[in-house]
């Protein structure tokens, strides 16, 4: 056999079989969490409500995503979630964390009056997108330097008015695109009290149907507590008008909505478990007057289930942003909307129940 014969069958030997490489399933975006508190905020695994309704296990739901850093000044709320969490490094000092660590994703559910700086340090730190807690700020103009830094950065920015992806909304909001109950008219939403942490849910969904708000008029329900709860009354630039409703004191969990069109309403209950879609028919007497009929309105099994609910569709919206570019449902700006209504509404309440005009 010839020498060049034995080098082509050595060669031929040593000359592995093509094989389809295997995917790389290593998650590709590194997220961080700031506040871990479980009383109010409960973003701990050791909190009640369910995985997903979690900022941690809302990234453990999503396979390009891992929970690779947390941080918190309070060392019990630290180990508690380190040592009941997945397999993160826990910081008492967030700063520390920035320095240590390469975030793409970053939840801030600190207290409110923190959020400011650390989404600003957060932006500095090189951060890729941010889910920020409401409200978004405490005032108006730490709020517009949030948005400002994010824009300026090319940082994705959403607010937390978890509604915004919940499907009872998301339908509610295409029947009346579809014209179910005719062009709205007005709307009527009730919230338990606390018009900052929570009055400003109610708000973004109030502007998540009717749009922006041209002016207010505002009550005080409580004068004596740290947060007030504030009612009262909302000019939409559309037109519409709206009632906000506030308990008193907390105690009563009440958060609906109520929207009337021309042709029927649509209505929110068991804080977003229900809706109802009712029509105004023509009465059976003859009399020039319509009946309402209502009808209990069950989503779409599809809309329930392909994205998720709460903050795991938060999430998936902030992490397609983020790939693909675009804004998320609630946005940075949508966030500072919010808080302006209170901010007005809490200044028609000190002025005697003067109309406020906004912008601010």
């Amino acid at each position: 056999m010839s020498q060049v014969a034995l080098k082509s069958q050595a060669v031929t030997a040593v000359t592995p079989p093509l094989q389809t490489p295997l995917p790389d399933l290593r998650p590709r975006y590194r997220a961080a969490i700031i506040g871990l508190g479980e009383t109010d905020n409960q973003f701990s695994h050791g909190s009640k409500q369910a995985k997903t309704q979690t900022h941690a296990g809302a990234y453990a739901a999503m396979p390009d995503i891992r929970l690779v850093a947390v941080a918190d000044s309070d060392p019990d709320q630290l180990h508690r979630f380190v040592e009941r969490g997945p397999s993160v490094t826990g910081y008492s000092n967030y700063r520390e964390m920035f320095k240590a660590e390469a975030i793409d994703l970053l939840s801030v559910c600190s207290p409110t009056p923190l959020r400011h700086k650390i989404v600003l340090e957060g932006v500095q730190a090189g951060v890729k997108a941010i889910l920020c807690e409401r409200p978004l700020a405490v005032t108006m103009d730490e709020a517009a330097e949030m948005v400002a830094a994010c824009e300026s950065a090319g940082v994705v920015l959403a607010v937390n008015h978890t509604r915004r992806w919940e499907p009872v909304y998301l339908h509610a909001k295409r029947l009346l695109a579809q014209g179910e109950i005719g062009c709205l008219t007005s709307l009527a939403g009730y919230y338990p009290g606390r018009a900052f942490t929570v009055g400003t849910h109610l708000f973004d969904l109030m502007r998540f149907f009717a749009g922006n708000v041209a002016w207010v008029c505002g009550d005080a329900m409580d004068r004596g507590k740290v947060e007030l709860s504030l009612s009262g009354y909302l000019r939409f630039r559309s037109g519409v008008q709206g009632m906000v409703v506030s308990g008193c004191d907390g105690t009563d969990q009440l958060f609906e909505l109520d929207l009337v069109g021309s042709r029927g309403r649509l209505r929110t209950s068991g804080n977003g478990a229900r809706l109802e879609l009712v029509r105004f028919e023509e009465g059976s007497s003859g009399a020039k007057t319509r009946e309402p009929l209502s009808n209990p309105v069950e989503e779409p099994v599809e809309t329930r289930s392909e994205q998720g609910q709460g903050i795991e569709a938060a999430v998936r919206d902030l992490l397609a942003c983020l790939q693909a570019g675009g804004t998320p449902a609630c946005s940075g700006r949508d966030g500072m909307a919010a808080l302006e209504i209170a901010w007005a509404l809490c200044e028609s309440a000190t002025r005697g129940h003067r109309r406020i005009d906004l912008p601010l």
